[in-house]
């Protein structure tokens, strides 16, 4: 289940696949389509996708064992254009951002194949692999096509990715290939980064900047069973740790399962199955290798910033990182890790975490998590930068029906400042009970049922 082209539309899979249901929040009018391809929650968004400003909906179905992609109306839904695509085993259609072209390619075991077509489903483009341009891509046809693909920001690139360490940029739409990016077993930092950038001339700090950097994540034991993770920048060449298979799974995974840019669309961020601990981050304009980060856990997530550009989070896998996040910014002297556990009420987290970037107008980026019982604000900013964005902000009335603007960061206000520049606020059952004067009385969700609309304005009530 998911939103569709707006936060009033509900997208509902069946199980099997038997149908998509679209719910209308504000009519309660409901529109079933038959046999969507995908339907698991885990793949269930490559199936479908809505183009931006029109919010057409673009629905790739299969039935008589063949594919189709149909496009559909907004609001009503019905069907403005629907066409078989050419492709054997469909694995994902995407409109690019700008909404001109949709792309769709094959499954991996139909080889590379990527289709560009118009928005009235005429074929426009095809790319069929990659060029062979050594020995070891004579044969590369023959062996798994498309694992992964991703569309940049801007609509002019879509990175492919297979069940190698090789990454493809393609240029939209012409689909002919403009950067190859290879995942070496071995990196070596730029001499350039051991030098002070006091040191550097001011004409030639860009050209420093961009030589790669190389960090490791550190953890020290301290007393009282506490741990600091910081980042240390290698000096020497690093070989990032390989991923250790279980003796159990005769055929390990490969390939790459992190394809990501930033809002900018110059930088990307990748990960590839056989080195997992290890996020790399290209320049795209350069060509380079901007940074690696060697991580103690295997990477489960890699976000950029919605509208902040060049700003990574990074979460790993494992227990102990269930509430640790790593960020990245070039601008930075070195990667932040941001601890949650040192803000959380007991020093530990109850059940599933989540983090999410807050797309706010903020001059400083603002991050939410969450567990099952806490939930707290993190700003990325220093006690020296100035006010908070809720800093000022007052504890609504709950006992008022007035209708008034609410937004995500007018909660409460801000209870902690910390020295290392994370400010966070959380607002636990404890915080909930002293606002409501210590009453261990529930308030009632459904208390609008109990009021009477008046006579003379049926909209508002008292």
């Amino acid at each position: 289940m998911s939103f569709g082209a707006n936060d009033d539309e509900v997208c509902v899979f069946s199980d099997f696949g038997l149908r998509l249901s679209i719910f209308n929040l504000t009519t309660s009018r409901s529109i079933d389509i038959s046999s969507p391809k995908f339907y698991n929650p885990a793949i269930a968004q490559k199936g479908l996708s809505y183009r931006p400003i029109t919010s057409h909906l673009a629905l790739l179905t299969r039935s008589g064992g063949k594919d189709i992609i149909s496009i559909h109306a907004q609001d009503t839904l019905d069907v403005v254009r629907s066409w078989w695509p050419e492709t054997v085993d469909t694995q994902g259609i995407a409109w690019i951002p700008d909404g001109r072209w949709l792309v769709v390619w094959e499954s991996p075991s139909q080889g590379h194949r990527v289709l560009i077509y118009t928005a009235d489903g005429h074929l426009f483009k095809a790319w069929n692999g990659p060029m062979p341009v050594s020995d070891d891509d004579i044969d590369a046809s023959l062996g798994a096509g498309i694992k992964l693909l991703e569309c940049s920001p801007n609509g002019c690139l879509v990175a492919v990715g297979d069940l190698s360490r090789r990454v493809i940029i393609l240029s939209l739409p012409i689909l002919s290939e403009s950067i190859r990016l290879l995942h070496p077993t071995a990196v070596k930092p730029a001499e350039s980064l051991q030098v002070s950038l006091a040191l550097i001339p001011l004409p030639n700090l860009r050209k420093w900047l961009r030589e790669k950097q190389v960090w490791q994540e550190q953890i020290t034991h301290l007393q009282n069973m506490e741990f600091r993770r910081e980042f240390v920048l290698a000096t020497q060449t690093i070989y990032p740790p390989p991923t250790t298979s279980l003796p159990s799974i005769p055929d390990p995974k490969t390939g790459t399962n992190i394809l990501t840019f930033d809002r900018s669309s110059t930088l990307l961020a990748t990960r590839v199955e056989d080195m997992a601990s290890t996020i790399w981050i290209w320049d795209i304009n350069t060509r380079v290798l901007r940074a690696v980060l060697i991580l103690h856990a295997p990477v489960a997530k890699a976000t950029w910033h919605p509208s902040i550009n060049e700003l990574l989070m990074v979460r790993c896998e494992g227990e102990e990182n269930r509430a640790v996040v790593h960020l990245w910014d070039p601008s930075w002297n070195s990667p932040k890790i941001v601890d949650f556990n040192t803000q959380i009420p007991g020093g530990k987290v109850l059940g599933k975490t989540i983090v999410r970037w807050l797309n706010v107008d903020s001059l400083f980026p603002v991050l939410f998590f969450s567990d099952t019982h806490d939930y707290m604000f993190a700003s990325l900013s220093g006690v020296e930068d100035g006010e908070l964005p809720w800093e000022d902000s007052e504890v609504g009335d709950y006992d008022s029906h007035e209708q008034r603007d609410e937004s995500p960061l007018n909660l409460v206000p801000a209870k902690e400042k910390r020295k290392n520049g994370t400010v966070s606020t959380d607002d636990s059952m404890d915080d909930v009970m002293s606002m409501s004067g210590g009453s261990d009385e529930l308030e009632d969700t459904f208390q609008f049922r109990k009021f009477v609309a008046p006579k003379d304005n049926p909209n508002s009530w008292t």
